[in-house]
């Protein structure tokens, strides 16, 4: 029993930096750039959990009791998911605008757990929307899908892995092997230079670190790991945690989420970190014994709840001040801890029988000693619930005034010019950009006529090249060409040189600077200047400067303009256009 209190104890305290590092993430990507990964160590730790209580399972009867283990996953999971949906859903009914927009389908993919899929039919990027106030209130609920999805498919296949395969060495291989090949999948899927949601939101290519924990399960399970006595197996467990610790210390500082070394390999050595780590907590070594600090246990026991709470209070605040955030920090841990207390844990020691009545009685005894204390809870209670059913119901489906804009700029491009036209010099431009440009779609067509506008929701820079390219070998690329990319990363010199390499001497170049509040903007908005500085017949739209004045003019993300604001962007082009010609 000792061993296993302090087994309990290290993965708790796992789970509470693996949280820590989403949520400081979540509130300011700044502080810790690759704070993401913390949800692979919570991948990881689940395989390797699950895998293991479902192996001992099959060890000690010879069969996997699919049901009692799915009961126990719905009764650890739904109650505080239900009531954090009910909260959400009231206060972005409260809150109204693009908050609110879209709540009904969000609401119906959490429940059924497939938000990951659905958010990617929504064109929900993950990397891009930290900063804005139109947040998706329950995007994060995408990871409580995969593991979900996980819950239901594996178990099955663990069962006819350990039914067909007698020997452990053999289901271990099979479970590595499923790994690899997610891990293969991400990278062969992965497009440098776009928007890697597809990749990061699949259950099949991001489902890589949920197998690999489940295979080091099947070599040395949670029983057998917290009991092991043997010195040196300790220490050799103890090291292996340390440097996994490392490996994923250096990775949330230094990981970005947009760069390709994530998706083509990058993700499994953190995975790999993190088995390392997940065993090293679950032994009775040095690293167990650290990570069972008392502080770091009772945080890790509420994870769940944190992790949920987190991420709807960062969406509703959206708070860009430095007590904003600290509030953002603090209130979700509140709130974990009182949803601990009066739902998960008395769920998981009662059940929902037990439960049920504890709650039936207390509310007789509080409406008789305090009648109206019980009163004022129960209609509380009743307008929230109402609230969230009244707001789910009624919520405007599809995008909201930024996503139509750019649906609308994306039916624009979509019409090839095959004709040269000269039409107000717009047949003879060719711009190349993101989502910004794609928001603006419409009003540069307006101001030029005939401009070939090739736009793709997070875009890179590192894409621009290869786009050129195809455009000057099939004789399309212009004489005047726009560039408008850095909004979703950041790029070295290596990469204008390459643009102005194709687009050659006989063309006018115009390189669109970037107003997002990321930590790269000021990098490559100084690099942009540099480049344009270095090259004759190259001119700088000054973008940033130019829509700093008018904050008004732009959506709530603070980057993407709103209809007025995409006609100043039109505008700040043909200023440089006309600088840069005459």
């Amino acid at each position: 029993m000792r061993s296993d209190f302090r087994r309990a104890r290290g993965l708790d305290g796992l789970r509470a930096l693996a949280v820590a590092c989403v949520v400081v993430y979540h509130v300011h990507a700044s502080w810790l750039p690759g704070g993401f990964l913390g949800v692979d160590l919570f991948f990881v730790i689940s395989g390797y959990l699950i895998t293991s209580l479902l192996a001992a399972d099959h060890w000690r009867s010879g069969r996997i009791r699919l049901g009692a283990f799915w009961k126990r996953r719905a009764l650890r999971l739904l109650p505080l998911l239900w009531l954090v949906l009910a909260v959400t859903a009231c206060a972005a009914t409260l809150t109204g605008g693009e908050a609110h927009r879209g709540l009904r389908g969000a609401v119906a993919a959490a429940l059924t757990y497939r938000s990951n899929w659905w958010q990617l039919s929504q064109h929900d990027m993950y990397f891009t929307q930290f900063d804005g106030l139109a947040l998706p209130v329950l995007q994060h609920l995408w990871s409580l899908s995969v593991e979900e999805q996980f819950y239901l498919g594996w178990p099955l296949l663990l069962w006819v892995l350990m039914s067909v395969l007698r020997r452990q060495r053999r289901q271990t291989a099979c479970a590595l092997a499923l790994a690899a090949a997610s891990f293969v999948a991400m990278a062969v899927l992965y497009e440098p230079g776009s928007d890697p949601s597809r990749v990061y939101y699949g259950t099949d290519t991001h489902g890589g670190g949920l197998l690999l924990g489940a295979a080091v399960a099947l070599t040395l399970p949670l029983s057998r790991a917290g009991t092991l006595r043997r010195a040196r197996y300790v220490r050799a467990i103890d090291a292996l945690g340390a440097a996994g610790l490392a490996g994923l210390a250096l990775g949330a500082v230094l990981v970005s989420g947009t760069g390709a070394f994530l998706y083509r390999g990058g993700l499994a050595g953190v995975c790999l970190a993190a088995a390392a780590l997940t065993l090293a907590a679950c032994s009775p070594g040095r690293m167990g014994r650290a990570l069972g600090w008392a502080p770091l246990v009772w945080l890790g026991r509420r994870s769940y709840g944190i992790y949920l709470w987190h991420w709807p209070v960062h969406a509703c605040l959206a708070a860009g001040s430095a007590t904003g955030r600290i509030v953002e920090l603090v209130l979700p841990v509140g709130l974990a801890a009182a949803s601990y207390r009066l739902v998960e844990e008395p769920l998981l020691r009662l059940g929902w029988r037990g439960w049920a009545e504890a709650v039936s009685a207390h509310a007789r005894s509080l409406a008789v000693r305090q009648p109206r204390v019980a009163l004022g809870i129960a209609l509380a209670c009743a307008a929230v619930l109402g609230t969230a059913y009244v707001g789910v119901s009624r919520a405007p489906s599809g995008g909201g005034g930024l996503t139509a804009q750019i649906a609308a700029g994306q039916r624009a491009v979509a019409v090839r010019h095959d004709a040269v036209r000269r039409v107000a010099g717009g047949s003879e431009i060719t711009a190349v950009g993101d989502s910004v440009m794609l928001a603006s779609a419409g009003e540069l067509e307006r101001r030029f006529p005939g401009i070939d506008v090739d736009a793709v929701v997070g875009r890179q820079m590192s894409s621009a090249p290869e786009v050129l390219a195809a455009l000057e070998a099939s004789g399309q690329l212009r004489r005047a060409v726009v560039v408008g990319l850095g909004t979703n990363g950041d790029f070295g010199d290596a990469a204008i040189e390459r643009i102005l390499r194709i687009a050659g001497p006989g063309r006018t170049v115009i390189f669109v600077n970037v107003h997002v509040r990321r930590s790269w903007a000021s990098h490559v908005n100084a690099t942009l200047t540099a480049g344009v500085r270095r090259h004759r017949g190259v001119a700088l739209a000054d973008w940033d400067a130019a829509i700093s004045r008018f904050p008004d003019r732009l959506w709530g993300d603070g980057t993407h303009p709103r209809p007025s604001g995409a006609r100043l962007y039109a505008e700040v082009i043909a200023r440089a256009l006309r600088g840069a010609i005459s």
